[in-house]
């Protein structure tokens, strides 16, 4: 009896994994499917009661927010921060080495919902910067550029306001040196309702169609860390410091170690949300067959003279534009409500086509309301964080190793 109730159980469990074995791959999928959605459903943001007429870029109540909006270029010369012109208006920033050779960064500033009279001082634009600038459908104001960039803007691929006259349509009166005592250079500004009159008159689009970014709500005071710190390693002494704020909830700027404040606005720059892209940094070689990998000649319209004098000087970050990159993805660390996602970013190959950016499980980000602001650094620079724990625990590392040495 015992033999025999041992073989019906040893049976009845053949055939239970048998009948399971005929299903196995169905089962596998069906379940993977429910996962998916369940996930996808069970993701929570904060909640946030989006304005009728929200900013796409900042979420923010916005009466221009079917305006095209206007990439301004910023000089990056320590000399010229002091002087930077509402820069804290501005909806989008972007921070980018404009050089192959050395890190310092240059500014590039979008504008839509607020429209100051004194933009600046500004400065000379590169491929990088005008791919961003499309990536929102902006019209790109640079005061001039390297030789490529004014090669690619000759073929008026972008609409583009030029404030140094060397590619028309010109900038004309919107485009003038304010008074103050910087230097002549750091003098050269803009007004974004004179560049709206410009755009008319060179028969440019009005009305944007960028898709922009999701947003959610700030996180409860109770719920915020009470500190956070991002250095962002671009080349000295250009570094820059964030200070996470939690009374706030936004992130105060520092560089060369002191506050960073708008000249016009006399307030430190204080974004609500914050980027940082490692990428490849490339340069545009006169020997390099780009045509034959499937690539735009960035030559195309050079003459021979700057062609041999720009060849090695001038960047190519590998940040997705549609005419001269082979990276489209890319790891994006990403700081916002006092908090750092791991995530990563991507960008369709095309004109207009906007930055996406999604956390360590693939769901796409939801900015706080407030102003963005990437940086961009070179494959050989680098960021660093330091949450509220890893704080706690150096300080106390710090008071060990000083008792230590009083000892």
């Amino acid at each position: 009896m015992n033999k025999l109730f041992k073989l019906g159980v040893i049976s009845l469990v053949c055939i239970v994994i048998l009948s399971g074995c005929g299903k196995k791959n169905e089962q596998k999928i069906n379940v993977s499917k429910e996962k998916v959605v369940e996930i996808k459903e069970s993701k929570k943001y904060i909640p946030y009661d989006l304005p009728v007429n929200a900013s796409k870029i900042t979420g923010l109540e916005c009466p221009n927010n079917n305006k095209r909006p206007f990439a301004v270029m910023y000089s990056g010369d320590q000399s010229a921060r002091q002087y930077f012109a509402n820069l804290s208006q501005a909806d989008f920033v972007l921070e980018m080495p404009h050089r192959p050779m050395h890190g310092q960064p240059r500014i590039m500033g979008i504008f839509q919902c607020n429209t100051p009279e004194i933009v600046g001082p500004m400065r000379s634009g590169r491929i990088d910067n005008l791919s961003v600038a499309d990536s929102f459908g902006a019209i790109f104001v640079p005061w001039g550029g390297s030789s490529v960039t004014k090669a690619f803007l000759q073929r008026k691929i972008v609409d583009h306001i030029d404030c140094n006259g060397e590619v028309p349509p010109s900038g004309g009166e919107a485009c003038f040196r304010r008074e103050g005592p910087m230097s002549q250079l750091e003098k050269a500004s803009t007004s974004i309702p004179a560049l709206i009159s410009v755009a008319e008159a060179a028969g440019y689009d009005k009305e944007s169609k960028m898709e922009g970014f999701n947003h959610q709500g700030d996180l409860s005071r109770k719920e915020r860390p009470e500190y956070g710190k991002l250095v962002v390693k671009f080349q000295k002494p250009y570094r820059v410091t964030y200070e996470y704020d939690p009374e706030t909830n936004d992130y105060k700027r520092f560089i060369f170690g002191k506050p960073d404040i708008d000249f016009e606005t006399k307030k430190q720059y204080a974004p609500k949300n914050l980027i940082v892209i490692i990428t490849k940094k490339e340069a545009w070689y006169s020997e390099k067959d780009y045509v034959s990998i499937g690539l735009e000649d960035p030559w195309k319209g050079v003459d021979m003279f700057h062609k041999k004098n720009d060849n090695g000087g001038y960047p190519n970050m590998q940040l997705g534009d549609p005419w001269f990159d082979t990276k489209f993805e890319g790891e994006a660390k990403i700081f916002m409500n006092g908090e750092y996602i791991k995530g990563t970013w991507k960008k369709d190959k095309g004109m207009g086509k906007g930055f996406k950016f999604y956390d360590k499980d693939g769901y796409e980000v939801h900015f706080v309301p407030g102003q963005i602001w990437m940086h961009v650094l070179g494959h050989d620079k680098h960021a660093s964080y330091e949450d509220a724990d890893e704080y706690k625990e150096r300080i106390e590392e710090e008071s060990i190793d000083k008792k230590a040495t009083l000892k």
